[in-house]
């Protein structure tokens, strides 16, 4: 699936992923999530722009999880259009049991946009 998000340069951002298959809820214990960002999907991952790694979920039984932005992450990031995915390894089995078989797969895909912000702090004064 192919889509587009933005945010503005500095800004927190927080998104909610909640796993399916046919409709039905995935129970997420022991998955990670990787969440990559780069100003070109060819390059490696060691010149991505941003990645967020996930490995505690707010409610695994319920599939869901949150993929956190903060401030920090991308106050010096280029304004602009990125490619990004969301990729999960999954366990379809008991996690460090024999047998357990590990999938990796793309969950979303596609743009990703930076936009200019006009105030870079936080405090301030009122106006006059």
């Amino acid at each position: 699936m192919l889509t587009e998000e933005k945010i503005v340069r500095g800004d927190s951002y927080a998104w909610t992923l909640t796993f399916d298959k046919d409709d039905v809820v995935v129970n997420i214990t022991g998955w990670t999530v990787f969440f990559t960002l780069k100003k070109n999907w060819q390059l490696p991952d060691s010149e991505a722009s941003l990645q967020k790694i996930i490995t505690s979920h707010t409610d695994p039984v319920n599939g869901q999880t949150v993929l956190t932005l903060l401030p920090t992450d991308t106050i010096n990031l280029d304004v602009g259009k990125y490619d990004y995915d969301i990729k999960v390894l999954a366990y379809t089995g008991t996690a460090g049991t024999a047998g357990t078989i590990n999938e990796v797969y793309t969950v979303t895909r596609g743009k990703f946009t930076i936009e200019y912000n006009v105030r870079t702090g936080t405090a301030g004064t009122s106006g006059t």
